[in-house]
C-alpha cells in the first residue's frame, strides 16, 4: 500500500482581490513550506517560441508611481523565542542552528528564522504523518477551525493587525493500492490561511497558516510576515509593458497561453533570503494549453520596476 500527499480544497472563501497562498508543504527554498515562487531566480525565458498569448481580462488601470517599501530586518534573540514559546505553552532551552533559533518541547518544536523572522510550530509526530487522530471524523468543522486558529494566533501574539482570513483547505495523505487507486485517508487536517495587502494591493509571498487536527489540536503554524517601512515613490511600467516582459520570460511549454488575471501587488521574498524591499510586481495568472488539449495553470510575477528584475523570480 502506498501513501501520497495531496492537497484538496473543500472550502475556499471567495474574497474578491485576495490572493491566498495555501497548499501542502513540500521541500523547497524553505523546507517547512512550499514556495515554488523561487524556482527560477530572475526573469528567465522558459517559453515555447511559438506560444501565442490571449488576454481574457481588461488591463487594470495603474498609477505612474507606487510606494516602495523597505524590509525591516528582524531582531531575533533567544529571549524573544523563549517568550514566544511560553505563550504557546512550551518550555525548553533555545539553541541556534543554521540561521534559526530552535526550542523543542515534545511533541512540539518551534523554529524562528533569524534572517526573516519566519515562525514555524510543528507537532512532530502528528503533522503530515499518518495517524489515527487526524482523520476526517475527528476534525472540527471549518468554522470551528477558524475560531481555533484565530484564538491561537491572538493568544500567542502571532496575529498581525493586517492579516485577513482568505481560505480554508484540507491537506491530506491518502492511501493507494498497487494500481494507484485511492482506497482511504491516512492523514487530514484543516488549514486556515490568512493574507495581507499594502495600499489595497495583495502581497504575494507573505504566508500565515494554522493547521488544526483531530480534537481541535493545533498541529502546525507557519508565519512569514516581514515588517516594512515606506521609502520612496518610484515609477513603474504599464500592465501592457509588463505583458511584453512576460512574453519574453515565458510561462510554460505549450501552444497557447490565456491570461485570466492581471493585478498590481507586492512581492515578499522566501524565508531564507535577505531582501532589501517588498517589490512592486504585476501578478499574471492564466492557463497554458498544450497539443493534447490539456490545460496547466500558471502564476507569474513581473517586476513593475525594471531595477528589481533580479530580485523577483518569474515563476510561482
Amino acid at each position: 500500500m502506498n501513501m501520497k500527499v495531496i492537497g484538496i480544497s473543500v472550502a475556499m472563501l471567495a474574497l474578491l482581490g485576495t490572493i491566498c497562498a495555501i497548499g501542502v508543504p513540500m521541500l523547497a527554498d524553505d523546507p517547512l513550506r512550499d514556495d515554488r515562487s523561487d524556482l527560477t531566480g530572475g526573469m528567465k525565458s522558459t517559453s515555447n517560441a511559438n506560444l501565442t498569448y490571449t488576454v481574457s481580462v481588461p488591463f487594470p488601470s495603474a498609477p505612474e508611481q507606487v510606494a516602495l517599501y523597505k524590509s525591516v530586518k528582524p531582531e531575533i534573540t533567544a529571549e524573544l523565542v523563549s517568550s514566544m514559546a511560553e505563550k504557546m505553552g512550551l518550555e525548553g532551552t533555545v539553541r541556534e542552528s543554521y540561521d534559526q533559533m530552535l526550542l523543542s518541547d515534545e511533541p512540539y518544536s518551534v523554529e524562528v528564522h533569524m534572517k526573516s523572522g519566519r515562525v514555524a510550530l510543528i507537532d512532530i509526530p502528528r503533522w503530515m504523518n499518518p495517524n489515527d487522530k487526524d482523520l476526517p471524523p475527528n476534525l472540527p468543522s471549518d468554522e470551528k477551525a477558524i475560531e481555533i486558529a484565530t484564538r491561537y494566533l491572538e493568544k500567542t501574539g502571532l496575529a498581525p493587525p493586517d492579516a485577513t482570513l482568505c481560505g480554508v483547505d484540507h491537506p491530506q495523505i491518502v492511501k493507494q493500492n498497487e494500481n494507484g487507486e485511492v482506497i482511504g485517508i491516512a492523514f487530514e487536517d484543516v488549514q486556515v490561511s490568512y493574507s495581507r495587502t499594502i495600499d489595497g494591493r495583495p502581497v504575494v509571498g507573505s504566508k500565515l497558516t494554522v493547521e488544526v487536527g483531530g480534537g481541535g489540536d493545533v498541529l502546525n503554524v507557519y508565519k512569514l510576515w516581514r515588517d516594512y517601512v515606506p521609502q520612496e515613490e518610484i515609477p513603474i511600467i504599464t500592465p501592457q509593458e509588463a505583458l511584453e516582459e512576460l512574453k519574453v520570460a515565458g510561462v510554460a511549454g505549450g501552444l497557447s497561453a490565456d491570461i485570466t488575471g492581471i493585478e498590481l501587488g507586492y512581492y515578499e521574498a522566501p524565508a531564507t533570503r535577505e531582501p532589501t524591499h517588498l517589490v512592486p510586481v504585476y501578478i499574471f495568472t492564466g492557463k497554458v494549453l498544450d497539443g493534447t488539449g490539456e490545460e496547466t495553470s500558471f502564476v507569474r510575477y513581473v517586476p513593475a520596476s525594471p531595477e528589481f528584475r533580479e530580485e523577483v523570480p518569474a515563476v510561482k
